[in-house]
């Protein structure tokens, strides 16, 4: 197999809640420029502003939250929502603290600034907010206002993945397992992955799939592997997308079905793994598990050979079997298919998510 482990530690995802997710339906309803402003949101506005403007940082955050996507009949005001944060960041509340550093980080509603994002983000993260903690680590990981540094990125994401939070752990079991500001050690990164597997993390369940595949850490499984590639498979993670396709085409753990391997090699290719896209480029050129293709096989490779080394040779020895229509077919698909898949990536949304408190339960917030 040329590509079974899978270790690339996931983006900065910032918490979300179904308090989070209120707010942004609301925030599309509602008009830009002049939101409809209703009795009860004036009401409300007043009394929260009374507060806010007596110096209490919790209403001071709510009212933030109100500019920041245009809550309560206010029209989104990302400057405004910043001049709050800074009050009640000011007067040591975490959550205020960590959305200013978010707004420092991207670039909402002040300058971008990724010291002064580090600067508050600590602030929350030695209040033991466990997402500040992760994206603190996160920081040191690419050296975004501060140097990199990869003990300190694991100790923070330590600080976090105590506290149950799911990226830490899986970012944390990376740690462990590549000797990445710890020692190495197989065992505690089946650990830490274990964790975030059981909250449906898809990276881990996919990577601990793989240390049962190779009894990397844990004893060798492959029974357990297939369950856990699918796990992640099926929730569209590429990686264990492609791992299960290879069981499948080999016959390891599974009866060997070369249907079911173009499937998950075709649906990890769409995400642009490249991998999975020059294996399924040799499935179509041969008809392995598909009517045989080879229009679609020099697209599919053409795609990959920017990074997989047998990718351009393969399409040179495709490109003599194949007349200059098809050649001239198979370039246009592939223009096809590269703009699918940019556009597909395109909306996966920004890396910076606000983190509100107004509509949030206690029992809610993570």
């Amino acid at each position: 197999m040329d590509r079974l482990l899978f270790m690339k530690v996931t983006p900065a995802r910032i918490r979300t809640n179904l308090g989070a997710m209120l707010l942004c339906i609301s925030s599309v309803v509602l008009s830009c420029a002049h939101a409809q402003q209703s009795d009860v949101d004036s009401k409300q506005l007043a009394i929260l502003r009374a507060k806010a403007e007596k110096g209490d940082a919790q209403a001071q955050s709510q009212l933030a939250d109100a500019y920041f996507v245009g809550m309560l009949g206010l029209a989104k005001n990302e400057v405004e929502a910043v001049r709050w944060l800074r009050k009640a960041a000011a007067q040591n509340l975490a959550i205020a603290q960590y959305n200013l550093g978010i707004c420092f980080a991207g670039g909402q509603g002040v300058t971008k600034d990724e010291v002064e994002a580090v600067k508050w983000l600590r602030k929350a993260a030695d209040q033991n907010d466990a997402t500040a903690q992760f994206i603190l680590g996160e920081k040191y990981r690419d050296g975004e206002g501060v140097a990199k540094d990869q003990a300190e990125k694991a100790k923070w994401y330590r600080r976090a993945a105590e506290q149950n939070y799911a990226d830490a752990q899986y970012n944390l079991g990376v740690c462990f397992a590549r000797g990445l500001g710890v020692t190495k050690d197989e065992a505690e990164a089946v650990k830490w992955y274990r964790k975030a597997a059981e909250q449906n993390h898809t990276a881990a369940q996919s990577n601990l799939g793989v240390c049962y595949m190779f009894g990397q850490g844990v004893e060798k499984n492959p029974a357990e592997a297939l369950k856990l590639y699918r796990k992640a498979a099926e929730q569209n993670h590429a990686a264990a997308q492609y791992n299960l396709a290879h069981l499948y085409m080999d016959g390891e753990g599974v009866d060997k079905d070369e249907v079911e391997a173009v499937k998950w090699f075709r649906k990890a290719a769409e995400q642009d793994d490249l991998n999975a896209q020059f294996k399924l480029a040799v499935c179509l050129a041969y008809g392995r598990g598909a009517p045989q293709d080879k229009v679609e096989a020099y697209a599919w490779s053409g795609l990959a050979a920017k990074a997989v080394e047998s990718a351009p040779k393969f399409r040179d020895q495709l490109s003599r079997v194949m007349t200059p229509e098809q050649i001239a077919a198979a370039y246009r698909r592939t223009k096809e298919l590269r703009a699918e898949i940019e556009a597909k990536s395109k909306s996966t949304g920004s890396k910076y998510i606000w983190s509100e408190s107004i509509l949030v339960k206690p029992d809610l917030k993570r």
